[in-house]
């Protein structure tokens, strides 16, 4: 999975979160909006691996929603290719924890928009992401 998907599913998974999907067209215009041109086939191959379904909301109307149990939690998923697909390595150092990314991983943060608890992210040498101890 690249860089560029696990993105793009972050993207989808958080508009979905603040409710505002109710069709693909609609996902398809708004990662538009976003600057993410795609085909017809990628919003409904992203909402397949990310667990979206539909559901009615309390004024009947059709919407995306995304599940909510640990086990298929789809924020969780998300980060946990994205785990897989970049680091190399984690390592404890000192008051740090020390991971090592491909080249493709690096300088990207996949916390939250709102997490404070990510405060330290900085490219070094080797494709290394050192991230502080608050975490």
């Amino acid at each position: 999975m690249s860089k560029s998907t696990i993105q793009r599913q972050k993207l989808i998974a958080d508009l979905i979160e603040e409710g505002k999907i109710t069709s693909q067209n609609q996902l398809k215009g708004m990662l538009k909006k976003e600057g993410i041109s795609i085909t017809q086939a990628t919003p409904s191959r992203d909402l397949t691996e990310i667990g979206a379904s539909k559901k009615r909301d309390s004024n009947n109307n059709l919407k995306y929603i995304l599940p909510k149990d640990d086990v298929n939690n789809a924020q969780k998923s998300i980060a946990k290719k994205a785990l897989r697909d970049f680091v190399l390595s984690v390592e404890p150092v000192s008051n740090q924890v020390i991971i090592k990314t491909t080249t493709a991983g690096t300088f990207t943060c996949l916390a939250n928009k709102k997490c404070s608890l990510v405060c330290c992210i900085a490219p070094s040498v080797a494709a290394t992401t050192k991230i502080a101890p608050s975490i």
